[in-house]
């Protein structure tokens, strides 16, 4: 029975292929995925079989596997050759022609959701323009993607340097997490390499927490700083009162509660206060999820529809270290029961307890596969965890190499699938790029002159409207062009108007507004999609 469930990733894969709809999961071509499952369902069988016969022994070929080290390296070879470029993955032009804008515009972006990460993008551009290398956004995301790769694969490595021939280094590359290293255009690659160096810091302090002051407020710090890159790490709060509860000594409880407070309200406090009051411009009210939180709807919390997003993203993100740990869980219970009895495992639990809420919680407003990196964080602590067990194995389970390596690969099509860019996207990005610089340069003065809190919100509806109008006059001719580019400069008129009168300080005017210039961007999005760019004024 045992042997039969290492059988379910190839037949999973294989039957996922033959369905009418593909899962957005596996992007790659069928064909690859179920020649791959095939030839993997053979060779386990093949393992399978000679492991029951007498006199087959393979622990000689471990001497000539390769050191971990050694496969991070061409690893990090390959994440260099195949960059994510597709942009249905993640936030898309969207991201980056918002941190261009604000960059021109303010100097940096900024926003409460995400205020380190915004900041540190948009101003790695500005050092780049600096010195002549690149004012693209997408080269400054690419460069700090690259980093947070390198320091994924060495912060495993060194979790595992006690066994550095093992393969356990595949662990991580099997995950779909890893590709937020693979060059990737998004804010959640900065804020997972904080989440890393958190279980890193529970690993090593957390496994025998006799100085307890260490543990607790040097978790405060790395949650808050957490916090300042993404505020989706607000739901580790959880287990800094479960680190209080367990390790504080009960006659400090009182002590380190309000020292722990102390210490993370004055690391994030300052920074929302500043971008909240004080500079020019003010955080955009209107755009923060933090004002607006995007809640999953109570009454479909409970449904096929939500169980099969985050079946799907487990999949994608985590699929050989959860069902590896899964099935430790159910057929090695003394192993497991000595693996959680550790205080620094337990640790790790809890943080996969945290994200699985926010994975329940939170509403993918994009859908997938847009929200595939905001909806699973929780795939770090889990392939940590899988690494860690992996590691504590007297002997190498020769029957696990066969799922790893068919788990490694599936990442690795999908980061081929990715690496190829949609060239009409591309085009759009060269021409809204010319459309920032062009709108910078004729507003900036106009856009000062706004009071503080109302310079960003402005600024983004103005820009849409401006960007709406100079992308339409170079598409191709259709009937509706010179209509669409009339309703794009009468919707600038009104919206600068409105701001300008003081009549969007009332809601309803304000809402009615954004209803009707939402059906003509509506209408501008189907013209783009439907029609191609005719000679491109770049």
């Amino acid at each position: 029975m045992k042997s039969l469930i290492l059988y379910i990733p190839y037949i999973f894969v294989f039957v996922s292929q033959m369905l009418p709809a593909k899962p957005w999961f596996f992007p790659g071509e069928s064909s690859t995925y179920i020649s791959l499952s095939i030839v993997f369902f053979s060779i386990q069988s093949i393992l399978l079989y000679g492991k029951g016969k007498k006199g087959w022994n393979l622990q000689w070929i471990e001497t000539f596997f390769p050191p971990n080290w050694s496969i991070a390296g061409f690893y990090f070879l390959f994440m260099l050759l195949f960059p994510l470029r597709n942009r249905n993955w993640g936030d898309g032009l969207l991201l980056l022609e918002t941190n261009l804008l604000e960059t021109k515009l303010f100097g940096f972006q900024f926003t409460l959701d995400e205020i380190l990460e915004s900041i540190l993008h948009s101003n790695l551009t500005q050092v780049l323009n600096y010195f002549h290398i690149s004012d693209d956004p997408v080269v400054s995301y690419a460069i700090l993607s690259y980093a947070v790769g390198v320091f994924f694969l060495f912060g495993f490595l060194i979790l595992g340097k006690q066994k550095p021939k093992d393969l356990s280094i595949l662990i991580l590359l099997s995950s779909g997490g890893i590709l937020l290293g693979f060059g990737y255009a998004e804010h959640y690659t900065l804020v997972t390499a904080v989440h890393l160096g958190l279980y890193l810091f529970l690993y090593r302090f957390a496994k025998d927490p006799k100085d307890c002051n260490t543990l607790l407020y040097g978790s405060t710090s790395i949650v808050a700083l957490a916090m300042l890159f993404h505020l989706v790490s607000g739901y580790l709060v959880i287990l800094l009162v479960y680190l209080w509860v367990t390790h504080s000594p009960k006659e400090k409880k009182i002590q380190h509660l309000f020292y722990c407070t102390i210490l993370g309200t004055l690391i994030l406090f300052p920074w929302f206060l500043y971008f909240s009051m004080f500079h020019d411009p003010t955080v955009d009210q209107n755009s923060t999820h933090l004002i607006h939180p995007p809640f999953y709807p109570m009454k479909r919390w409970i449904s096929l529809n939500h169980v099969k997003e985050i079946s799907s993203v487990l999949i994608w993100n985590v699929f050989f270290s959860a069902f590896y740990l899964l099935y430790q869980w159910t057929f090695q219970k003394e192993t497991w029961k000595h693996f959680v009895s550790k205080p620094n495992h337990q640790t790790l639990f809890v943080v996969v307890f945290c994200f699985f809420l926010h994975g329940f919680f939170h509403n993918p407003q994009l859908g997938f596969p847009a929200d595939w990196d905001l909806m699973g964080f929780y795939w770090l602590p889990i392939t940590v965890l899988a690494f860690l067990f992996w590691k504590e194995k007297t002997k190498l389970e020769w029957e696990w190499i066969p799922v790893l390596v068919f788990s490694v690969l599936l990442v690795m099509i999908s980061a081929f699938t990715l690496n190829k860019s949609n060239t009409k996207d591309d085009l759009v990005w060269e021409i809204t790029k010319k459309a920032i610089h062009k709108y910078s340069e004729e507003n900036q003065l106009l856009i000062q002159s706004f009071p503080k809190e109302e310079k960003k919100f402005f600024a983004k509806g103005d820009f849409l409207f401006f960007k709406g109008e100079y992308i339409t006059n170079q598409l191709c001719d259709f009937p509706e062009k010179e209509l669409l580019k009339s309703q794009m400069m009468d919707h600038r008129k009104n919206w600068k108007a409105g701001f300008l009168s003081g009549k969007f300080k009332v809601k309803t005017e304000l809402n009615a507004f954004l209803t009707e210039a939402t059906k003509t961007n509506v209408l501008y999005l189907k013209s783009l999609e439907a029609n191609t760019i005719c000679h491109p004024k770049l």
